[in-house]
């Protein structure tokens, strides 16, 4: 864009510039014209003076009478010259109207004048008007001379304007030259700024490649040397510590090479991490002696460290080489400089991982994937690396550690974490004194449970005592034991992978992983060598020995069933026959009898390779085929193979027994569920054709109640179960009062006792504290089940005895018992001890038709017992009767909060929100609510419920909140008026059986079908 202006800008410049060219030429030429014009008239001038002082002459001369008829002619010719212009007297036409017109009445009077002077020269000037006359002719001239002067006038001071413009032109165009004459200039030196650009390298300050080039195309001449120089490990500063690190690196070498060397030699950078030095007249001496200053330069830099190859060729070496084959030469003396560098510093990276491997082994480390850092240098590379290790060989630290959050942590622990890892908190964790640090890591990924720790191991710590190098281990843990064999397979060949890279030497490294090691020549069918820790002097044969008949003897030892792996190991030729096929190992696996006749498993695994000889014995070159084969004990792996598979058999014999006893239960269900249901349409049929008889309705809705009852208690026994089996089950301490529990539970199972004509006796022993905090909900679970059975499994006429008992007490905690005891028909010992509670169990095949029931109560019940940390004990006898103990424990409550009383509520002053998008329980909870005198707000979901919370924040004293509803659910609706009205109580209604409530959003939940005596209890707490 601004290249676009200056350009414009310059064109409208040269216009102008053209323009007043073209003026001033123009002004030049008018001007000239007009001073021509001046010039003509002054001339007009002064004949119009010499017509008038001519003709006063010729006046006189003529009254004299001295005719002068030369001198008239000469005026007439003046005045014709006046006015029409004449070459002869340089005169030119005045272009002036009045001037023009004044001439012409001069020269009509001058015919006049002319005739006077005839009469005069007849009878003399006395007889004539010659004077009055000829002043008359005087007086003309001299006012044609006043407008010629005038005209002169007119044109002069035109002139001066004419001169006015062309000085203002002439000024501008001035300055308009020095512009850009000026800008010229800055051309000029911008130009010769970029020529030397296009020489400098604006990273160094040193030459540039370009001006490399130039020299390097230059003749060869004698005593001149060039020394070529490559940085080492730019890239890998470049990948670790950034590329502002890696530009650091290229000044910091440029400086030292440049002060390394003469000040009368050229230095230049080539490009990238080459740089160049070119020598004139110098010996091979000068050229070592600037190396070995360029190197105490380059140990001098304390910024970074420097490391580089150098090569050089000097011309007197070489009969006639150019520039630049003496450059190829010098560049390639310098790689062979760059692969010794590079062999020194494997070696010592090398040397460092296994320094480092044995300090962690001597800590009792062996971390399959591990990686060395540099706190300092912001770097890491890989000491260790699994098959499924996911950072690169090396790296920079800080970027590992977000690929290390990304592959094991969540994304919400990420963040923690993140400030965990840094090298900051590392140096405060990770000391001398304290040199092991460790980090546990959940990761949950595509239904995969990803968990372990990572460990940051101590090595050493600089100067200044900050943490400066140290080991990041990985461990991983499994929740199962089992593992594919594809994952085995690649754990052992990373095992064996690092324990040979680990180990200098070879054998001892696989040694590590085998018990026995075999070196045969398959070509010749001979063993060259065993190598065997455990195996007796006396027991290995005399090396050379012949393979097959080795082997031959090892098959005796050979279990019969596994003689057909063993026989693919068994001949040389098999081996053979295999390599040629394009197997480069063979892995087999069979059962030997040990001398101590114990039987063990056996892996026999064959590496085998290729290789030229030079036979003596033939005389030529021939190929063979060689192996070692690795012999391990692998007895432990089958064994756990074995455990295994039996541990998977019982797991599926007690899944099978599990899915047959819930398709018995379900088919129970099936029965247990539709005959209340049966029941309940019944019982509506004989509403409908009995309308005008009460009591045959009352009968039936008080069966209807009964059998609706029953159907609710048979869907919480399966929900309760679930939840107690998916350890989904809350417990909620608050504070109750034991003693109005159990009048609870007496009012319950009142109806329940008199139907069935037994007796029931409710005793309470030594209860001194009945203010407790707990889950009074499952304790009342606990006593309807239990109390429900003893009801259910007696005899007619029998008793049940429910004791209550205070077993101890402190200050803060008090323990219960409580005691079932019936006279019902008992269970057997065996049933007790394996059937009792198990889920859809029952005393009785038959029990389902006479005792209505799930078969989970007592499994609810042990559950609970469970979840609450208490004991049950069952003591049964058949035909005898039932006694059920169950120990539990809870908090005192100290506090004096009174319970209030429910049964006279009065809610007419009070308005509540009820929220629900079906009609028959909107019908229901709201005739509960109008029976409590609560003025009632309807809202059909979530969205119409803040609208009109909207419209009235604090008009409401309570909203009853239904969870699954279209448009807005019950928790977004709530989370919505908790920003209009954050103190406002929002109660949950839900059907859901595994729904928990959000305490930032909800303060308390009832579930559903609502029961009219828990939401008494709601209205009590939140409204009344």
């Amino acid at each position: 864009m601004q290249n676009k202006k200056k350009n414009r800008f310059s064109k409208i410049m040269r216009i102008l510039m053209t323009a007043l060219t073209s003026l001033l030429i123009v002004l030049i030429l008018i001007i000239i014209l007009m001073v021509s014009r001046i010039q003509g008239t002054a001339r007009v001038v002064n004949y119009a003076g010499l017509v008038r002082g001519k003709t006063q002459r010729i006046v006189k001369l003529e009254d004299a009478r001295m005719p002068q008829d030369d001198m008239i002619a000469d005026v007439k010719g003046y005045i014709k010259g006046l006015r029409f212009g004449s070459e002869e007297l340089d005169l030119v036409s005045l272009d002036d109207k009045a001037f023009q017109a004044k001439m012409e009445e001069l020269d009509d009077y001058f015919d006049t004048l002319k005739q006077e002077i005839d009469l005069v020269r007849q009878v003399g000037y006395e007889n004539t008007n010659i004077i009055e006359k000829s002043e008359i002719f005087f007086n003309l001239c001299d006012v044609a001379t006043g407008l010629a002067e005038s005209y002169s006038q007119r044109i002069a001071t035109r002139l001066k304007q004419f001169e006015t413009l062309t000085v203002i032109d002439i000024v501008i165009l001035v300055f308009m030259i020095l512009y850009e004459l000026l800008k010229a200039l800055r051309y000029a030196k911008a130009n010769r700024e970029l020529k030397s650009k296009i020489y400098l390298d604006e990273a160094t300050g040193l030459p540039n490649k370009n001006k490399c080039e130039e020299i390097l195309t230059l003749e060869a001449e004698q005593n001149m040397a060039i020394c070529v120089f490559d940085l080492n490990n730019l890239r890998i500063i470049n990948n670790q510590q950034g590329h502002e690190r890696g530009d650091l690196y290229i000044r910091s070498f440029a400086k030292s090479l440049r002060k390394g060397v003469d000040e009368n030699q050229f230095v230049g950078r080539c490009g990238g991490d080459e740089f160049i030095v070119f020598f004139k007249n110098v010996t091979k001496e000068d050229v070592k002696r600037n190396l070995e200053n360029i190197k105490k330069e380059c140990a001098k830099c304390s910024e970074i460290p420097l490391s580089y190859a150098a090569g050089f060729a000097y011309s007197n070496d070489f009969s006639t080489l150019t520039m630049r084959e003496l450059f190829c030469q010098a560049d390639k003396n310098m790689y062979i400089d760059k692969n010794q560098a590079k062999i020194k510093e494997a070696n010592h990276k090398r040397n460092l991982i296994l320094n480092v491997i044995q300090q962690l082994k001597e800590k009792g480390f062996n971390f399959s994937d591990c990686i060395y850092c540099d706190a300092k240098a912001d770097a890491y590379f890989t000491l260790r690396a699994g098959y499924s290790f996911f950072l690169a060989e090396d790296g920079n630290y800080s970027g590992a550690i977000e690929q290390i959050l990304n592959e094991l942590f969540n994304e919400d622990k990420r963040k923690d974490y993140r400030n965990v890892l840094n090298v900051d908190s590392l140096n405060k964790h990770v000391t001398k004194d304290n040199p092991i640090f460790e980090i546990p890591y959940y990761h949950q990924l595509n239904n995969t449970e990803m968990k372990g720790k990572i460990m940051a191991v101590y090595l050493d710590s600089d100067e200044y005592g900050n943490l400066h190098h140290f080991v990041l281990g990985f461990k991983m843990y499994s929740d199962t034991v089992e593992m594919d064999e594809k994952k085995q397979l690649m754990r052992y060949y990373d095992q064996l992978k690092q324990s040979i890279l680990e180990n200098a030497n070879y054998i001892e490294a696989l040694m590590n992983m085998a018990q026995s090691i075999f070196s045969v020549n398959l070509t010749q069918n001979q063993i060259d060598g065993i190598y065997d820790k455990y195996m007796q002097k006396n027991k290995k044969p005399v090396l050379p020995c012949s393979y097959e008949t080795y082997f031959k003897q090892w098959k005796s030892n050979v279990l019969e069933d596994c003689l057909g792996s063993f026989s693919i190991v068994e001949s040389c030729q098999n081996l053979l026959d295999r390599y040629k096929a394009g197997d480069k190992h063979v892995t087999v696996e069979y059962q030997i009898k040990m001398p101590d006749d114990r039987v063990i498993w056996v892996q026999e695994m064959i590496l085998m390779s290729e290789e030229t000889i030079y036979d003596i014995d033939i005389q030529k070159e021939r190929n063979i085929v060689r192996a070692i084969i690795l012999f391990r004990n692998t007895s432990t792996f089958h064994e756990k193979e074995d455990r295994d598979k039996e541990k998977l058999q019982l797991a599926y014999q007690k899944v099978d027994l599990e899915s047959k006893a819930k398709t018995d239960f379900m088919n129970r269900m099936s029965h247990d569920i539709r005959t209340p249901i049966n029941g309940i349409l019944g019982m509506m049929q004989i509403i409908r054709k009995n309308w005008g008889d009460m009591d045959k309705l009352d009968d039936s809705l008080n069966k209807m109640e009964v059998l609706t009852k029953h159907l609710n208690e048979l869907v919480e026994d399966i929900l309760n179960m679930s939840k107690l089996e998916s350890d989904h089950m809350e417990i909620v301490n608050e504070p109750f009062d034991l003693k109005c529990l159990v009048e609870e539970l007496n009012s319950l199972i009142d109806a329940e006792i008199s139907l069935q004509n037994i007796t029931y006796h409710n005793h309470m022993e030594n209860v001194v504290h009945t203010h407790l905090i707990g889950d009074a909900l499952q304790l009342r679970r606990i006593l309807i089940n239990l109390l429900t059975n003893a009801i259910k499994y007696n005899k007619s006429n029998g008793t049940i005895d429910m004791f209550v008992r205070e077993m101890s007490s402190d200050d803060s905690k008090v323990t219960f018992e409580f005691e079932i005891k019936d006279t019902g028909i008992g269970m057997s010992e065996d049933y007790i001890e394996n059937h009792l509670f198990t889920p859809f169990s029952q005393a009785k095949q038959d029990a389902r038709t006479r005792y209505e029931g799930t078969g989970l109560g007592m499994s609810i019940v042990k559950g609970l017992v469970d979840k609450l940390g208490g004991n049950i004990d069952v003591k049964s006898e058949v035909g005898v009767g039932t006694q059920i103990k169950v120990v539990l424990t809870y908090q005192l409550d100290t506090s004096k909060n009174e319970k209030q009383d429910t049964s006279k509520l009065d809610l007419k002053d009070k308005r509540i929100l009820l929220v629900e998008d079906n009609e028959i329980n909107m019908e229901v909870a709201e005739f509960y609510l109008n029976a409590v005198h609560a003025n009632v707000d309807k809202a059909w979901n979530g969205l119409e419920a803040v609208e009109k919370v909207k419209e009235q924040p604090n008009q409401y004293s309570l909203i009853l909140m239904d969870i699954m509803m279209p448009k807005m659910n019950g928790d977004e609706g709530a989370k919505c008026i908790r920003k209009i009205n954050p103190s406002i109580p929002i109660v949950a209604m839900s059907a859901q059986s595994e729904y928990s409530i959000d305490q930032t959003i909800m303060n308390d939940s009832i579930s559903k079908p609502i029961d009219e005596q828990k939401l008494d209890q709601i209205l009590s707490k939140y409204v009344a």
